[in-house]
């Protein structure tokens, strides 16, 4: 069984969690075009982005991988598409893809205001060039 491999595969590899997101975590899998994957590494891992990306192809042979390794500085809204709108396949310790959860929740809250800011930064900043032009 795929899930099976995929345990083994993370214990062989150094790998605290994975976890599905994207497009094909969502209602319907078949019409994306890629694999949106996070990996949370254990500490001290020594393994590559690419060299992971090509193991995992084992897993997922029908589409394109791509791979976001999970650190302290991921962004908030990434952590917030991984840990909200994810599926976890695999995770260490019981309980670790909540935490994370929970962490990238209140990352996201932390940040709207900044977000909020910038958003109108941005807004502003086009009016003033349209209507320079």
């Amino acid at each position: 069984m795929k899930i099976m491999g995929i345990k083994n595969f993370c214990k062989a590899n150094g790998i605290d969690m994975l976890v599905l997101f994207g497009s094909a975590a969502g209602d319907k899998p078949e019409g994306s075009r890629d694999i949106d994957l996070a990996v949370k590494l254990k500490e001290g891992t020594k393994i590559s982005k690419l060299e992971l990306i090509y193991k995992l192809d084992d897993f997922f042979t029908d589409k394109e991988i791509d791979l976001v390794v999970l650190t302290a500085d991921t962004p908030p809204l990434l952590l917030y598409e991984v840990f909200m709108k994810g599926v976890c396949l695999f995770e260490k310790r019981a309980h670790l893809f909540e935490k994370n959860r929970l962490r990238a929740w209140k990352l996201y809250l932390d940040t709207e205001k900044i977000r909020d800011m910038r958003s109108r930064y941005l807004k502003k900043f086009v009016r003033k060039v349209f209507h320079v032009a």
